[in-house]
């Protein structure tokens, strides 16, 4: 999804407003599991949230809004609700200490924040902890598999005129978002792309070639799994839409949407579950991954058989 180009040109907007997306902004995906975590040993306490609060001195409130990463816990609450709860073992302390200080660091994307939009500020933080992907791409390249003219070709393609440095801001942001493949314990990735995507000219016909190229050799990582939906699907589940899944250990999944009015995230359980059949649905519908490279192949080589003559001329 093109999140950070729509974000930026609808920021640029003077009296455009972002409105609040339920479940995710203002927090961030580390606070959330800090406070699962502490949900967890509260219960294992058998304690309610309202007894804490009267034994630490707390307002029933604060202890659920830390508990749903909504606020950030001090390191002195920290201690006192982990003493409480019955955990003495010095390891373990030092660990959610250390947990705590994590959900209040800040990510290397904040060094781009006059360029990105709180919106896919907060879609670089949930990427960069998830430990899997479904994504589905009705008509540029997944994000995390393009390369960088590609990415230029995209982000200057639109109307809006940029302000000046935005674009190579935007280009670092993209390609240091690319580093999580390189992870030693990097997320799974299942990608799907529909044909046109892959047919689409992007920048021209020596620049596609190289995306394409680019993305075969990704599918040789374990990690990633790509599927082409063809024109002969016809209609299908994401025909109105892009999307991505973002799949945690512990933590609920997250689904995200952008459009041209801005950026969804959706954590509701109805919600995930109609863009999980979604997903399932086009995956059913899409070649398989062994079909989708030989269809890559062969758009390569028309590609290639288009690009010929042109030279020659």
């Amino acid at each position: 999804m093109q999140i950070d180009l729509l974000a930026l040109k609808h920021d640029q907007r003077a009296n455009w407003q972002q409105p609040e997306s339920r479940g995710v902004m203002g927090q961030t995906i580390r606070s959330r599991r800090l406070g699962s975590d502490l949900r967890q040993l509260r219960n294992k306490a058998q304690l309610t949230a309202l007894q804490v609060g009267n034994e630490l001195g707390f307002s029933q409130a604060k202890v659920s809004r830390i508990e749903k990463g909504e606020v950030r816990v001090s390191r002195t609450d920290l201690k006192a609700m982990l003493a409480l709860y019955g955990v003495t073992d010095e390891d373990q302390v030092t660990a959610f200490i250390e947990a705590a200080k994590d959900a209040k660091s800040q990510g290397w994307w904040i060094a781009y924040e006059d360029a990105l939009p709180r919106e896919y500020r907060d879609f670089i933080a949930l990427e960069g902890t998830a430990a899997s992907m479904r994504t589905f791409e009705g008509m540029i390249v997944p994000g995390l598999m393009q390369t960088r003219d590609y990415m230029e070709s995209i982000i200057t393609a639109g109307p809006a005129v940029l302000p000046p440095g935005h674009v190579d801001s935007l280009i670092k942001v993209r390609q240091e978002r690319q580093t999580i493949l390189e992870d030693e314990h990097p997320p799974k990735v299942w990608a799907i792309v529909a044909e046109g995507a892959i047919r689409q000219a992007v920048g021209g016909y020596g620049v596609m070639l190289d995306q394409l190229h680019h993305m075969t050799k990704l599918t040789e990582r374990s990690n990633i799994t790509l599927q082409v939906l063809p024109f002969e699907a016809g209609a299908h589940a994401g025909v109105q839409s892009s999307f991505v899944l973002f799949d945690f250990p512990t933590d609920p999944s997250i689904a995200c949407v952008a459009n041209l009015t801005g950026t969804l995230f959706m954590d509701q359980p109805g919600q995930l579950e109609a863009f999980s059949d979604a997903f399932d649905n086009l995956r059913a519908s899409a070649l398989s991954p062994a079909d989708s490279l030989t269809r890559i192949h062969e758009v390569i080589d028309e590609m290639r058989s288009r690009q010929d003559p042109r030279k020659q001329s």
